[in-house]
């Protein structure tokens, strides 16, 4: 009888959870949208930087993000940097990033020329802000945190996330053919960033710089305007792909942990 109470009670926790992270992703995507642009402006021109003036815009958009997980139970030390994945090793994540990577530098270099015209504002905004803040936002609170503090499992918490991501980086183009290799590529890239977080113990330093290091060497060669890409530009992100697939096998089945991500934890857990 007292388990069947203390289970009951650990469901109402974990069903609990889900709605406060529903609910204040809601009130960020609300305020984000209403007030993320108007706010940016005023905040490149105080620090005059407009990378500077990205980054406190993101920083201060996550106040309802940051309350969200305040809430959620059980509490854990370290609060903010276990919840968000920021406790993980730093250099792992960098090393895993450079080494998953060095196909797009260095096939880049070989196929596509060096592009002088990017403003050194927007490189770092595409690339270290947006890789930053996109991975604290989707992969840490929409998919980490809804995984590990609620029932869903691994392919309902990264459903949602994922179609939201992939929706986020239509602005891209026009044309219908390329809208819907945008969709698909974001749409799988964000479902691959999920899965390499959760596989390494949930490090989100890992996503972070895979995700960093990818826009960058998508940015510094003239490769394509969009997340479309081409043939060449698709042929080294693959083998980019692949590694980071490659080295999270390894990786785990090194460990004593083995596989996060199972059967049994697929749709439900207990």
């Amino acid at each position: 009888m007292r388990g069947i109470i203390l289970l009951k009670k650990k469901m109402n926790t974990k069903s609990l959870n889900l709605l406060v992270l529903f609910l204040f992703f809601g009130i960020y995507f609300i305020l984000d949208n209403l007030f993320f642009a108007r706010l940016q402006p005023t905040m490149s021109n105080y620090v005059h930087s407009r990378f500077l003036g990205h980054v406190l815009t993101y920083s201060i958009s996550l106040g309802p993000l940051l309350l969200g997980a305040t809430l959620l139970k059980p509490k854990v030390p370290n609060e903010f940097l276990e919840k968000f994945g920021l406790k993980g090793s730093f250099l792992q994540g960098l090393s895993f990033g450079i080494i998953a990577t060095l196909p797009m530098f260095l096939g880049y270099a070989l196929v596509f020329t060096f592009n002088r015209k990017i403003d050194p504002n927007t490189l770092l905004i595409n690339s270290v802000s947006s890789g930053f803040f996109e991975e604290v936002i989707f992969r840490a609170y929409f998919f980490g945190l809804v995984y590990r503090y609620t029932r869903l499992g691994f392919i309902p918490s990264i459903l949602a996330t994922s179609f939201l991501f992939a929706i986020l980086h239509l602005y891209q183009s026009q044309d219908l053919g390329e809208l819907a290799l945008i969709f698909c590529t974001t749409f799988f890239g964000s479902i691959l960033f999920s899965w390499l977080y959760a596989e390494w113990s949930f490090n989100l330093w890992i996503p972070i710089a895979l995700h960093v290091l990818m826009n960058l060497a998508w940015m510094i060669f003239d490769v394509a305007d969009n997340a479309a890409g081409n043939g060449w530009s698709n042929f080294f992100r693959f083998l980019t792909i692949f590694i980071a697939i490659i080295s999270t096998i390894v990786h785990v089945r090194k460990s004593e942990a083995g596989l996060q991500i199972k059967g049994k934890n697929l749709w439900l857990k207990d």
